[in-house]
C-alpha cells in the first residue's frame, strides 16, 4: 500500500482487482432483473392481444414503449449500484489498510518516502515535517540528519505533530505539500475514479 500511494497504475490495478468480483455479481443481477421486466412486458402484451383485436396495434406499441422505459430506468439504477457500491467498499478497505501501516515496523520508511516526495514536489532545500502523533515521534534528529544527507535537503521536525492519522505535512516558507494518507487517498479517488470505472466495466455492459 505504501507503493500504491505514489503509483497510480498500481492503485488502479488494486481497485480493479478488488472490485471486479462484486461488479460482476451486481451486473448479473441487473441482467436477471432486466430479463424479468422483459418477460413481464411480453406477458402483458399477450394479455392485451387477447382482450381486444381492434385496438391491438396501438396498445402494443404503447405497452412496448412503457416497458422499454421501465427497463432503461432499471438498467440505469443498477448501473449506478454497479459503479458506486463495490468501489466505495474498496476505498474503505484501502483506508483501513493505510491506517494499519502506522503500526507497522516499516512506518519510518514510509514517512521517508513521503518526505522525499515532498522535497521533489516543492523543489525546496529546507523543509519542516509534521507527521501524525505516532509518526512524529519517529522523526528524531538522527533520522532527519540521515534523510537530509541522502536527499541533499535539510529536513527539520515541526514543533507539533500534524492533526492526521497517517503520513505527514511538509512546509518550506509559504510552500506546503500534503503527504498525509487521508489527502493522498482522496486525490487518488478523484484522479482514478473514472479510469477505474472504465477498466472495471469494460465488457460488462
Amino acid at each position: 500500500m505504501a507503493a500504491i500511494l505514489g503509483d497510480p497504475e498500481a492503485l488502479a490495478a488494486e481497485v480493479t482487482r478488488r472490485a471486479r468480483l462484486k461488479a460482476v455479481e451486481i451486473a448479473e443481477e441487473a441482467r436477471r432483473n432486466s430479463a424479468v421486466i422483459v418477460q413481464g412486458a411480453q406477458e402483458e402484451v399477450e394479455a392485451i392481444r387477447r382482450q381486444s383485436e381492434q385496438t391491438i396495434s396501438h396498445q402494443i406499441a404503447a405497452q412496448q414503449k412503457r416497458s422499454a422505459a421501465r427497463a432503461e430506468l432499471e438498467a440505469q439504477r443498477r448501473f449506478v449500484l454497479l459503479r458506486e457500491t463495490p468501489i466505495a467498499d474498496v476505498w474503505r478497505s484501502a483506508e483501513e489498510r493505510l491506517r494499519s501501516l502506522v503500526q507497522q515496523p516499516n512506518y519510518r520508511d514510509i514517512l521517508k518516502q513521503c518526505a522525499f516526495r515532498a522535497a521533489r514536489e516543492l523543489g525546496a532545500t529546507d523543509l519542516e515535517l509534521a507527521a501524525d502523533p505516532a509518526g512524529h515521534q519517529l522523526l528524531s534528529p538522527e533520522t532527519l540528519n540521515q534523510w537530509s544527507t541522502e536527499a541533499g535537503v535539510q529536513f527539520r521536525r515541526a514543533p507539533q505533530p500534524a492533526a492526521t492519522w497517517g503520513g505527514l505535512l511538509a512546509t518550506s516558507g509559504r510552500l506546503r505539500f500534503d503527504a498525509t494518507f487521508r489527502t493522498q487517498l482522496a486525490m487518488a479517488q478523484v484522479a482514478l475514479r473514472e479510469r477505474v470505472f472504465e477498466i472495471l466495466f469494460k465488457g460488462l455492459r
